[in-house]
């Protein structure tokens, strides 16, 4: 009988291949309702596993310096997303490694959102479109819709999970179960939360703010710090004139800058009919919204307490940012890279044509002057480094402090015809222009720094 095995497992083996495919992208003629997510279907990883291991697999030597854990968030729907759905929803997966005497231990596990048990419950899928609440289950219409999937810190004993269309989830930091919701009890009533808060080293407070404060489409914005014990402080309110996508932004010793991208929220007709909860808007200007960390006593002579004001930059992207700092004189020096395309295709209108130019996404610095009034457009960014670039990192005990080395990822095409990916990370010095570069082997890429 083991011969006869032996036989029937090198003849099915031995099946000619049809020309141009590998046996695992064949799969004997077997479909698979997952292939449009996990593509190609040969070779991407698959995730929706909870687990833990003990001292991994290392190449190389870790040295005995680093001592610690290293906290990982990634998008990973539990339940099969329809096809179309961007890749921007799906569940939060948080991945612990630990770090010492030279070994790694590893535990990953869903953030256990009110949405995530639900659809455990369910055993299926209830929630459609990203932020479409015409899209859902009409069993889940009050659910928390939150996926708690986009960043995660470290802050008053919990790890925070985070998506800015919600409130954060506290996390053990050890055993990675989920706590609660909303684990600074309810002391402002926005509901939403920033996906990239800053920490404050030099006044131990983690700063954040909420867009669409007041619920879906609403043009109300709150900031407020948060101390070590999660007690909140400088609570201050402001409406945009529309609604608008702040992801990101910087702080200073005494303000919040928040980067608005050129995108506006669709109606209710157009999400009723299927569409996108964000439409992207060609040509329109960027814009840089500042309000002071302590609204009843900003920190420049030209600005009344409560007041907040929009100044406005070329049309593009600022994603993500690198860090911030004061000058004399109410000058404030602001880095970042700045995409002169919309890497959020699948919000782009439908008539939209890309344009056919090579796409750029360097990184700049911003000049912002304090003494010009609401609605000024900026000056002319510097660039200190040509390329397209995402995911900056620098010495974040350092964060609002005037800086010069900063950590980012690159694209680095070898030629027009390859798709550009992520396939470097680059380490810069901003004052002498000087990169040191690391290069992913042939064909790989990198993960944010």
């Amino acid at each position: 009988m083991a011969t006869a095995q032996i036989e029937i497992a090198q003849a099915v083996h031995t099946v000619p291949l049809e020309e141009g495919k590998s046996e695992h992208n064949r799969r004997f003629g077997l479909t698979s309702p997952w292939e449009h997510y996990y593509h190609p279907s040969d070779t991407a990883p698959q995730g929706r596993f909870e687990c833990e291991m003990d001292e991994m697999v290392v190449f190389g030597e870790i040295p005995p310096e680093i001592s610690g854990t290293w906290y990982r968030i990634i998008i990973d729907p539990h339940f099969n997303p329809q096809k179309g759905i961007p890749f921007v929803d799906g569940d939060g997966h948080v991945s612990a490694f630990r770090i010492q005497d030279g070994k790694i231990s590893m535990k990953i596990k869903y953030v256990h959102t009110e949405r995530w048990l639900l659809e455990r419950k369910a055993g299926r899928r209830l929630f459609g479109r990203y932020r479409n609440p015409f899209d859902i289950h009409p069993c889940v219409r009050l659910a928390n819709d939150s996926t708690a999937n986009t960043n995660i810190i470290y802050w008053g004993g919990n790890v925070l999970a985070l998506a800015e269309r919600g409130l954060p989830y506290a996390l053990d930091p050890d055993t990675l179960e989920t706590r609660t919701a909303d684990p600074f009890g309810g002391q402002v009533v926005a509901k939403t939360f920033a996906a990239h808060p800053k920490v404050d080293p030099h006044k131990n407070e983690l700063v954040t703010w909420s867009y669409s404060a007041k619920g879906l489409s609403t043009r109300d914005i709150c900031t407020y710090s948060i101390d070590p014990n999660g007690r909140i402080s400088n609570e201050n309110w402001f409406k945009q004139d529309k609604p608008g996508w702040p992801h990101d932004g910087w702080i200073t010793d005494n303000w919040i800058i928040l980067s608005n991208m050129p995108f506006s929220v669709n109606s209710d007709e157009e999400m009723k009919a299927g569409g996108d909860y964000w439409r992207f808007i060609p040509d329109q200007f960027s814009e840089l919204l500042v309000t002071p960390r302590n609204a009843n006593a900003p920190g420049h002579p030209n600005w009344k307490p409560g007041e907040f004001r929009k100044y406005t930059a070329p049309h593009g992207l600022i994603i993500h940012t690198g860090n911030a700092w004061e000058e004399e004189s109410g000058i404030l020096k602001l880095e970042s890279h700045f995409l002169t395309f919309n890497v959020f295709d699948f919000f782009n209108p439908k008539d939209y044509e890309v344009p056919k130019v090579n796409p750029s996404g360097d990184w700049v610095r911003w000049t912002l002057d304090l003494s010009k009034p609401d609605g000024t457009a900026l000056p002319t960014l510097e660039t200190l480094l040509h390329g397209v670039f995402d995911f900056p990192i620098f010495d974040e005990r350092m964060t609002g402090r005037k800086t010069k080395i900063v950590y980012m990822g690159g694209m680095i095409v070898p030629d027009e015809d390859t798709r550009p990916v992520f396939n470097a990370a680059i380490r810069l010095n901003t004052e002498t222009g000087e990169t040191s570069i690391f290069h992913a082997y042939d064909g790989g890429s990198i993960a944010e720094p």
